[in-house]
């Protein structure tokens, strides 16, 4: 921008020309900006009182001053000051955003531009600076920066303060909105996040107890397995050997009743001795008597004979020895008689035993029989068990099978909960370099902090 300095012309009546619109122009500029006129060499000629109000100075405070008792004193020795004024003595107009120093030592933001003041030959007889205060917009984007610089370290209860300028307040609360709602999801998500890391330990700890005992399960599991295979194989055995000793207590059983047969038939052969003893027995008693008979006959033919003299002597030794011989036969059927009896007494014995005995072997035969129905039975059962065993072993053996791939499957379970539990933990290492808790502070507590007006030097800036 480069302001021309024309000589004044009269102007026909009744018309408006160029200058009088640059006049009402400069006045409107007057009345809503700060202006300020130096010289070349930036030595300050004029300033209106809305500059005056700006940086606190009375107008006799600044004229004949140089421009620089508005600059830091470091920027005045830097280079680029020089630079800025002789860009201006050449006719270069500058246009930007400058820190200034108030009266009270205050520094003040403005966006301004310095304007070279041509003469008709193109010479620079002046500078003008028209300038508008922007404190309140630098003071929003330095707080801005500040919590954007905070938000980059992870403090989250950085909250910029109200801002008045129109452009910037819309920002400022989007930037709060924005953090408070950040806060809250961030503050969730470490709540989450060490509940997860807690719940991925303790899932990691039953894991791994898990895994253990389903390895001590399945080691359980096979022994079982080999010990339902061998008792099953012995059930087996012994379902054939009960099989066996059911076809032998039958045979047992039918050897029995055979055995009770013959028994009958010696109760009844024992019978018939007792009987053939007891017509033995009358059978002798009729020799006794006929021995009795005979004897008696020869002592008569003996009685006869000694009466006959020698005529019957001979009959008479006759007599005699059929005397004799009738008294053998008595003595003999005496002593058979005797026998008979003590036989037929043995026999009643016998007789008496062997019933006994048939007794005893029918209840052998009944306790047989019962016996062989019972092995019957354990054989059948056996049988079963057999089968059954069979098929607990098949199970066993699948659910070997399936508790070795539980296992299998608990390692890898094991192994996945550690992963977490290890993603989960530096998940939480990640989130914990987040603040989120208030520190004494809400957004309503936040006011302008007058730091944020000590704001770096257009050297700094430039820098």
């Amino acid at each position: 921008m480069v302001f021309w300095a024309k000589k004044a012309s009269p102007r026909p009546s009744g018309r408006t020309d160029n200058s009088d619109k640059e006049t009402a122009l400069l006045q409107m500029v007057e009345r809503s900006q700060a202006v300020i006129h130096f010289s070349p060499d930036g030595i300050i000629q004029h300033a209106n009182e809305n500059f005056l109000q700006a940086l606190g100075y009375e107008l006799d405070e600044i004229v004949g001053q140089h421009h620089s008792m508005f600059v830091y004193p470091t920027y005045v020795q830097n280079p680029a000051y020089s630079e800025f004024w002789e860009k201006l003595r050449a006719g270069q107009h500058v246009t930007d955003q400058f820190p200034r120093v108030r009266k009270n030592e205050d520094v003040i933001w403005i966006q301004a531009t310095y304007g070279p003041v041509l003469d008709n030959d193109g010479n620079v007889t002046s500078v003008v600076k028209i300038a508008t205060d922007i404190t309140e917009r630098q003071s929003a984007i330095k707080a801005l920066a500040s919590g954007l610089e905070s938000l980059k370290d992870g403090d989250l209860t950085h909250f910029v303060p109200d801002c008045s300028s129109k452009d910037l307040e819309g920002l400022v609360e989007a930037y709060n909105q924005a953090i408070s709602q950040l806060s809250g999801m961030v503050s969730r998500v470490q709540s989450v996040t060490q509940t997860i890391s807690a719940t991925g330990g303790q899932i990691s700890n039953s894991a791994n107890d898990l895994s253990s005992r389903t390895e001590t399960q399945a080691a359980t599991l096979e022994e079982t397995a080999a010990a339902v295979e061998e008792l099953t194989s012995n059930a087996s055995a012994a379902a054939e050997n009960a099989q066996r000793v059911d076809e032998t207590a039958s045979n047992t059983r039918s050897a029995a009743r055979d055995s009770g047969k013959v028994v009958e038939d010696v109760i009844q052969a024992m019978d018939k001795i007792e009987t053939s003893s007891g017509e033995i027995s009358q059978i002798i008693t009729v020799i006794d008597d006929i021995a009795f008979q005979t004897n008696l006959l020869s002592l008569n033919a003996g009685v006869e004979a000694a009466r006959a003299g020698e005529a019957g002597r001979g009959f008479s030794v006759v007599a005699s020895e059929v005397r004799s011989l009738a008294q053998r036969t008595a003595d003999s059927a005496k002593e058979i008689k005797k026998l008979i009896s003590e036989s037929s007494e043995h026999v009643s014995d016998g007789v008496e035993l062997v019933g006994r005995a048939s007794q005893e072997l029918n209840t052998i035969f009944e306790g047989v029989g019962q016996i062989s129905d019972n092995i019957r039975d354990v054989a059948s059962s056996l049988s079963e068990q057999s089968s059954t065993l069979t098929e607990i072993n098949s199970a066993i053996s699948e659910l070997d099978r399936v508790t070795q791939s539980n296992a299998s499957m608990v390692l890898e379970t094991t192994e996945q909960s550690e992963a977490l539990t290890k993603d989960s933990r530096s998940l939480e290492n990640v989130i914990s370099a987040f603040t989120v808790e208030a520190r004494g502070h809400t957004m309503d507590d936040w006011t302008v902090d007058e730091s944020l007006t000590d704001l770096p030097d257009h050297n700094q800036i430039a820098s």
